[in-house]
């Protein structure tokens, strides 16, 4: 049965440094060189941005501030680093480099927005990580996996969990086939990329689907559109599922509450309380979650007349929401998660 584990964009890395209060020192970089007594370990968390907000009121802002704290609760420290300043090093030996220096990492867990020329802009440098050989939560592939509504959605059919009616369309000559199984409007529109509610409309009529996948479909290397059914009984709402490790840590329901706005997601002003899961929701979003690869996602489930169907799976889901929500240290989940993934590898190291 699945548990309930009590316990924006950005990257972290953590890195274990030489202390008098650390049982590992250091040659070189990820190096072990030798074991002292078994003394308490601190870690040094990197905070990889593409750049440091200026917005106190920010949604990353708001996130580093909830992965500072937590990190200080636990006994680490925090630094940050913007992706502008990391570099990669093809030439006698590979090296990343983070303002020109060679650190010492220990785990790379990557929470960052991957959409449209973001995952060319910052794919290559999470896949390097985990070529060095250091421990990457949330790895590359599942991240691009998870940022593309297209392949989430091969993946969940593929593993058969429950979602909506689903047509992904290049072309408006398939909207009728399309309506014959989706049935009647107003159906949903979705980009293949997008976060936090952006890429995503509702569409009242034939002629307004038929307008806008036109003009969609006419632009220059344009992308399929996602056709989705639009199901009555969960509009403007549904439930957000925090999954780190493969538990699940808190769950909230979002609810819109503008006037005419479907969309239920936190940061366009939805409101949010905890929520209860039923097994059935608790099983399909740790298979969901599991199925893209990911060791920490934001599963969003839609509740409908015919069970719990899978909306989307998240690589980068927001701290801010969920913490009010539930009043539980998400942010503390995933900072303890990474440290154990970075013990567990220095213990192996240790054997070998």
């Amino acid at each position: 049965m699945p548990k309930m584990a009590g316990v924006a964009s950005l990257i972290l890395l953590c890195s274990i440094k030489s202390d008098p209060r650390s049982w590992l020192t250091f040659d070189g970089w990820n190096k072990p060189l030798t074991s002292r007594r078994n003394r308490p370990t601190y870690m040094i968390i990197h905070i990889l941005t593409h750049a440091r907000p200026h917005n106190p009121d920010s949604a990353l802002t708001k996130s580093l501030d909830l992965l500072t704290h937590a990190a200080e609760r636990l006994g680490h420290a925090i630094e940050i680093v913007e992706a502008k300043k990391c570099k990669l090093k093809f030439y006698k030996e590979t090296k990343i480099l983070i303002e020109n220096k060679k650190p010492r990492i220990d785990v790379l867990v990557v929470k960052a927005t991957f959409s449209g020329n973001m995952i060319d802009a910052h794919a290559p440098l999470v896949r390097q990580f985990e070529l060095a050989g250091i421990p990457v939560v949330n790895r590359y592939q599942p991240i691009v996996r998870a940022s593309n509504k297209i392949l989430t959605l091969q993946t969940l059919h593929q593993k058969g969990i429950p979602m909506p009616k689903t047509f992904v369309v290049r072309s408006a000559e398939y909207i009728e086939d399309v309506m014959k199984d989706i049935g009647s409007y107003p159906v949903i529109l979705k980009t293949a990329s997008g976060s936090s509610g952006i890429g995503v409309s509702i569409i009242e009529s034939k002629r307004g689907l038929q307008s806008i996948i036109q003009l969609l479909s006419e632009q220059e290397n344009a992308a399929p559109i996602i056709i989705q059914e639009y199901v009555k009984e969960s509009r403007g709402k549904d439930i957000r599922v925090f999954i780190v490790g493969g538990a699940i840590i808190a769950a909230m329901e979002r609810v819109a509450t503008q006037k005419g706005e479907f969309r239920s997601n936190f940061s366009l002003g939805g409101k949010v309380k905890i929520a209860s899961l039923s097994e059935k929701e608790k099983s399909i979003s740790l298979r969901a979650a599991e199925a893209c690869g990911l060791d920490f996602a934001g599963v969003d489930v839609m509740r409908t007349k015919t069970g719990p169907k899978i909306i989307e799976v998240n690589s980068n889901p927001g701290l801010e929401g969920i913490t009010q929500a539930t009043g539980v240290d998400v942010a503390g989940a995933i900072i303890a998660y990474a440290v154990k993934k970075a013990k567990k590898r220095y213990s192996e190291a240790r054997k070998t």
